[in-house]
């Protein structure tokens, strides 16, 4: 699984749209210089992101974009799949359907752990946990425990 370009321009941009005062309405040409990003492609981006329900956009000559909510209740997750779409690791776990090695596949059940745990981090993850500055080191305890829960394998040995 790879997250496209127009995953992380749209990543990127609720990010800077998450570092401003709740009311500040910007304009894409704002977003798309501080971020560098395309404007025509970011631009294609932010109705996906209205319709995913992470932006809100106001027309006119005063217009542009703002949070649909408070950083700290907007999670990757939802930015990726107003983008990307429903994202697994595998086939076998986009839809619940398996291939004809299923009877007998070992690596379902792993796949199915790591879907479930990358899902979990990326929900668990807010806009608000991210560090403030570059180079800043993240302190926020449920991002921290999030990136150790993804380094833990199951302790599938002791079921066998």
């Amino acid at each position: 699984m790879q997250i496209s370009r127009a995953g992380d321009y749209a990543l990127r941009a609720v990010i800077y749209l998450s570092r401003q005062a709740p009311a500040r309405l910007c304009t894409i040409g704002e977003i798309a210089r501080a971020q560098q990003i395309p404007p025509a492609f970011l631009a294609k981006l932010m109705p996906m992101l209205i319709r995913g329900g992470v932006v809100l956009s106001a027309q006119g000559p005063k217009g542009g974009y703002r949070l649909a909510r408070r950083p700290g209740e907007i999670n990757f997750w939802e930015v990726i799949q107003a983008i990307e779409g429903p994202i697994a690791l595998v086939t076998c776990q986009e839809d619940g359907s398996c291939c004809e090695h299923e009877p007998f596949c070992t690596m379902n059940e792993v796949f199915a752990e790591a879907q479930k745990r990358l899902v979990a981090f990326f929900r668990s993850t807010t806009f608000a946990d991210l560090p403030v500055k570059e180079g800043c080191s993240v302190t926020d305890e449920g991002l921290r425990r999030g990136m150790a829960e993804l380094a833990i394998l199951p302790a599938r040995r002791e079921k066998g």
